[in-house]
């Protein structure tokens, strides 16, 4: 079996070699609070000090408390414009408690693992307590060695009220300052930091700061012990910054570099925090190297997937994947015959602070991929093996997931995201807008390439495996960007290409939000188009849009939008003629078959009124209901018209002269109609004769035709093959003949018998008791308005003989 073959990056080497010697981890400092049980510290002449530590107590530790000297040389010195602060010393001093050793083992193994003192035998021993009060400080010093092995410095701060007094350490060219405080009863803080780190107590400014100083020791073996410090990478970091920068000057560079990790981490435990030996190490100083560089860096995994053609040895064969096989199987080998795909990607993406990002899957290029050889000898994570079936031969899938540190220039990153496709750089829009006017030439830049990629009926976006598609909630959130950009002609844009085609509703909050940054001009002609264009496949969500602009305090040119919706409601019902429907100003837009009639819901009706009113015109009003009485086989008077009459009724207390000229019209149109249809119940049938026509004149189909239009015969058998059989079926389904059909399967051959079932005229009878209960209801909803008296007499009696 080959291993998947990978076109590393081959121009790096440099870099390589210098993070080859970058291999032990840790910081020159670590810090960090936690919540333990506290311990019992008793302070000689103050007894068991309660959390947080009372000023009573903190004034009777002083009265036993001398000033703390600091070294110069030789000798010791007490200065107070050099250090000022109080010291109790150790022997005073007893901390216990039943799980002090525990918690004290958790924070002394947080240190280890922070300093980069893995596998090293480290202990801390308590070296003194201090007190600084208001004003207490101490100037820039390094620690002199207490101890054999002393390398370093831990400070545990205990919980008590006070302002200032942070800790601030430098080590070569960093430096950082930590805030110490610990008020919470149940919380400690702690501090720890390598002997030749130059560190300094800033000024407390109220309050008492007390904390506990243990002299951090080495273990070593017997002999000369070498003195442990702190990693210093600084030289590696600062070439590695230098290559970066450099690398990506050439327009030939790639988007992004991988490094790939040593060690296998899950996707739910990858985090900075969790890197392992050499990989944390590196990590920390590539971090460095990129920030200098103006770089960004992630980690992410790898995918590596290949499929092609195989051959297996030995001819035997069976399917499964490597971590579904029983530990003493070994997977079958095979010969790659021929790759027919590959393809590489990134997820799992984590920020520098380990949070998760989402970017989804971005496609990983040739070139990008480095340690060079980092995957040579190595067996892929997943394999599979299909048998060989018909005229096709096995084929194998093969598959590596790893993680990697992914770094990229950071003005390049919307180039890096737009690999995935738009939606993947919609959190770094959304972070640019959050940033606000500082960001902003950024944040637009970035938008316009969005809308660019966006993927349209006109320009669709090419495949890329596990990414996603674009969601309502994406164009949702493009929408609100640009918005909030104030950028109107690439917000109208967005709009034409990308929400015309796919507007389902959940755009119309934002689409006012969209309106008001369009402004007035430019809003009412996108608007306009937008309602008049898809009214027709989604007449409700067009209807709540209009609601929403009108009750908006909209400007008067809304009006036009009004009446791009009368204009539209010609289309509800009836379907496209082209694959695309050619739009304004060139553009496309895919055809949509319209909403089906007995489809359209009575809150459409009512919405749409409603939204009229607030454009304030009596015309308006009438032509719509004009057009919806014209078509009345697509706004059905028992599905739609009367339900809205009784919603429009129900909602209007004093009655708009306007709205009881619709009721009425519309009222008279569905009587009308309803009378048309079910004045007279329906006779029914006399006989068991009904009328087909069937366009094929094959035997069995003459015999079908004369089986349907015989008056007394109800069941016919037609004994014929499969073929044949399945052919009358064809025709019975196609035409919806009112009889079922059934197969005997006895005898050669089988029998099918053919029932007439009379569901036509069934189906007619459950219109006319639907027809008759939409007449009840007009006949109640006649007060409402001055209707005409003869078509409810006409009514009443329908009425009265359906219940005969």
């Amino acid at each position: 079996m080959k291993h998947i073959e990978v076109e590393y990056n081959r121009e790096l080497q440099p870099l390589e070699a210098i993070l080859s010697g970058v291999r032990r981890p840790g910081e020159f400092f670590v810090a960090g609070t936690l919540e333990i049980p506290m311990p019992r510290v008793e302070v000689e002449g103050a007894g068991a000090l309660s959390f947080p530590i009372p000023v009573p107590q903190i004034q009777a530790m002083l009265q036993h408390a001398v000033r703390a000297p600091y070294g110069r040389g030789a000798d010791t010195i007490v200065d107070t414009s050099v250090r000022k602060v109080w010291q109790i010393a150790p022997d005073a001093v007893k901390v216990s408690g039943k799980s002090w050793a525990a918690s004290f083992d958790s924070i002394l193994a947080k240190v280890i693992d922070g300093l980069g003192c893995h596998g090293k035998s480290v202990s801390a021993e308590l070296y003194k307590m201090l007190v600084y009060d208001r004003g207490g400080f101490f100037l820039p010093h390094r620690d002199t060695e207490k101890t054999t092995g002393m390398f370093g410095t831990l400070v545990v701060t205990l919980p008590t009220f006070h302002r200032g007094g942070a800790l601030r350490i430098r080590h070569a060219d960093r430096q950082v300052t930590l805030e110490t405080h610990a008020t919470d009863p149940s919380e400690v803080s702690f501090a720890a930091f390598y002997s030749d780190c130059e560190h300094e107590v800033l000024p407390v400014q109220a309050g008492h700061r007390v904390c506990l100083l243990y002299n951090l020791i080495h273990e070593g073996s017997k002999g000369k012990r070498q003195l442990l410090k702190a990693p210093n990478y600084e030289p590696q970091v600062a070439d590695a910054a230098m290559i970066l920068e450099a690398y990506w000057k050439s327009p030939a560079a790639p988007f992004k570099i991988a490094w790939l990790l040593e060690h296998h981490y899950s996707p739910a435990g990858l985090a900075f925090a969790s890197l392992k030996g050499a990989d944390a190490a590196r990590a920390q100083a590539l971090v460095q190297a990129a920030g200098r560089a103006n770089c960004v860096a992630h980690l992410g995994v790898v995918h590596i997937v290949e499929t092609g053609a195989a051959e297996l040895e030995g001819g035997y064969f069976h399917d499964q994947w490597d971590d579904e096989q029983e530990d003493e199987d070994e997977p079958e080998d095979f010969e790659s015959v021929c790759v027919d795909d590959t393809w590489q990607f990134l997820d799992e993406w984590r920020d520098t602070e380990d949070r998760a990002v989402e970017f989804g899957p971005i496609p990983l290029s040739a070139g990008e991929l480095l340690p060079a050889g980092a995957l040579d000898n190595e067996s892929p994570d997943e394999r599979r093996l299909t048998e060989a079936t018909g005229n096709e031969g096995a084929s194998y899938e093969l598959s590596y997931h790893r993680a990697a540190l992914v770094i990229w220039p950071a003005k390049r990153t919307i180039d890096v995201l737009l690999q995935a496709g738009a939606v993947a750089a919609l959190p770094y829009l959304k972070q640019l807008v959050a940033e606000g006017q500082t960001a902003h030439a950024k944040a637009v830049a970035a938008a316009r390439r969005i809308v660019r990629a966006w993927p349209t009926p006109a320009q669709p976006q090419p495949y890329i495996p596990a990414a996603r598609e674009p969601q309502s909630a994406d164009r949702i959130t493009v929408i609100s960007a640009l918005a909030q950009l104030k950028a109107p002609a690439l917000l109208e844009q967005f709009i034409v290409e990308a929400v015309f085609p796919t507007f389902d509703g959940s755009e119309n909050t934002v689409l006012l939000t969209a309106a008001a940054a369009l402004g007035a001009r430019k809003a009412t002609e996108v608007l306009a188009a937008l309602i008049k264009m898809r009214i027709r496949d989604r007449p409700d969500e067009c209807a709540e849009l209009l609601l929403a602009l009108g009750a908006s305090d909209p400007p008067p040119s809304f009006r036009k939008v009004a009446k791009a919706a009368l204009e539209g409601l010609d289309t509800i019902g009836t379907r496209g003629v082209n694959p695309f429907e050619r739009g304004d100003q060139g553009r496309y837009w895919p055809r949509t078959d319209g909403v089906k009639a007995g489809h359209l819901k009575p809150q459409f009706v009512t919405n749409l009124f409603g939204a009229l009113s607030l454009f304030g015109g009596r015309t308006l009003h009438d032509e719509a209901a004009a057009k919806l009485a014209s078509r009345l086989e697509v706004f059905h008077p028992v599905t739609l018209l009367v339900p809205a009459i009784e919603q429009l009724c129900s909602d209007q207390d004093p009655m708009p002269p306007a709205v009881a000229r619709v009721i009425q019209q519309l009222w008279t149109s569905a009587a009308e109609y309803l009378l048309l249809r079910s004045e007279v119940p329906p006779p029914p049938p006399t006989d068991w004769r009904f009328e087909v026509n069937l366009p094929c004149t094959c035997m069995d189909c003459r015999e079908l035709r004369a089986f349907a239009r015989d008056p007394s015969e109800s069941l016919h058998r037609f004994r014929v093959n499969k073929d044949r059989r399945r052919h009358l079926h064809q025709m019975i389904d196609r035409h919806r003949l009112d009889m079922t059909h059934v197969t005997v399967r006895t005898g050669s051959p089988q029998t099918l018998v053919c029932t007439k079932d009379r569901r036509t005229f069934k189906a007619r009878m459950q219109e006319y008791h639907d027809e008759l209960a939409a007449m009840r209801k007009l006949l109640k909803l006649a007060r409402h308005s001055a209707v005409d008296a003869d078509l409810s007499i006409r009514m009443e009696a329908a009425v009265k003989a359906g219940r005969i």
